[in-house]
C-alpha cells in the first residue's frame, strides 16, 4: 500500500531533543530522509521567529529552498520573577490546526515532537486510522505519548547517523 505521508516538525522540540544528546540535525538530509523513505508529499516546520534575527531568517529561507513549509509564529518574550526572561513562540496550536486541517490529504502523520500536548492529536488519527509514526528524544517525551497504543514510538536516536550534521 503506498501512503500519502505528511510530517509536522515541531522544531523546538526536536533542536533542544537532539541537542541535549550532543547533536544536531542537518535538514538537507532530514527532508531527503523523509522524502526517499515515507516519500512524504507535505513537511511542515512550526518554529518561533525573531523579526531583527538575520541569522535566523538566512537559516529559514534555505528551509524553504529545501522544500520544508514553513509556519512560523512571533517569539514572545516573557518575564520570569527573578527578573530574567523567557522566549516562546507556542507553537502547538499552529500544528494541531495544521494537521487537522489537512487531515482528508493524508494516510500517514509523521510527527517531529514529544510533547504531551499532542497526545489528544495522536489519539484523533488513531481513531481516524491513520498511520502515525512519532519521532523524538525518549527522554524529553511524554510518557502518555511514549504509551499510546496504535503510534509507532522511535527515539530520535535512531535517525542520527542518517540526519546528523557533520
Amino acid at each position: 500500500m503506498s501512503f500519502k505521508t505528511y510530517a509536522f516538525i515541531d522544531a523546538s522540540n526536536i533542536i533542544y531533543g537532539t541537542r541535549d544528546e550532543g547533536w544536531k540535525v542537518d535538514f538537507k538530509k532530514m527532508i531527503k530522509y523523509l522524502k526517499e523513505r515515507f516519500k512524504c508529499r507535505k513537511v511542515y516546520y512550526f518554529a518561533g521567529f525573531e523579526k531583527n534575527n538575520i541569522k535566523q531568517r538566512n537559516f529559514y529561507k534555505i528551509l524553504e529552498k529545501l522544500g520544508y513549509e514553513l509556519i512560523l509564529k512571533k517569539v514572545k518574550i516573557y518575564r520570569q520573577p527573578d527578573g530574567g526572561t523567557t522566549r516562546k513562540a507556542n507553537c502547538d496550536v499552529d500544528l494541531t490546526f495544521y494537521a487537522m486541517r489537512d487531515i482528508d490529504l493524508f494516510d500517514r502523520a509523521i510527527f517531529f515532537s514529544g510533547d504531551g500536548d499532542f497526545e489528544i492529536l495522536l489519539k484523533h488519527f488513531i481513531k481516524m486510522k491513520k498511520d502515525v509514526r512519532v519521532f523524538a528524544n525518549a527522554k524529553r517525551t511524554a510518557r502518555g505519548i511514549k504509551k499510546l497504543k496504535g503510534i509507532q514510538f522511535n527515539d530520535l536516536g535512531v535517525l542520527k547517523e542518517t540526519i546528523k550534521r557533520k
